[in-house]
């Protein structure tokens, strides 16, 4: 790491493109997106990808996390008013839930997954999710 002024690994985005979000696993993976709409999760011992799924968001991701019920999840945020969860390795769609306008932010707790995100308008929307991956409440 020396001779790399403290640099593990340089991950890149697409060619033209920007990384906006970046977020890990408690497994040690790591996950990226940005203007490509695509999440790819790395393995941090290999550096390679193991998986890519293109498309999850509508516009560019701006925000990930990872499902604390099951890692295979995680939860997309797109520029626009639509919060994705979904299998990354299948790249398959779980649900999704949608603010009033275009999100400025969103998290999810630390041990479960309660997600929280803030809108334009002002509004916060929360979502609880069961252990069976559906939504109780937006």
């Amino acid at each position: 790491m020396h001779n790399n002024g403290g640099c593990v690994q340089r991950v890149s985005g697409p060619t033209g493109g920007i990384l906006y979000s970046v977020c890990t696993s408690p497994s040690g993976l790591i996950a990226v997106g940005g203007t490509d709409r695509a999440v790819t999760i790395y393995d941090p011992r290999r550096w390679s990808a193991l998986s890519r799924w293109v498309g999850c968001s509508k516009y560019e991701i701006t925000g990930l996390s990872f499902s604390s019920v099951d890692q295979s999840f995680i939860y997309v945020q797109g520029v626009d008013y639509e919060i994705t969860c979904g299998r990354w390795r299948e790249s398959e769609r779980a649900f999704s839930f949608r603010g009033d306008s275009n999100w400025l932010g969103f998290s999810k707790c630390a041990n479960t997954d309660v997600v929280a995100g803030w809108c334009e308008s002002g509004s916060i929307f929360v979502a609880d999710v069961r252990q069976d991956l559906s939504v109780i409440g937006v």
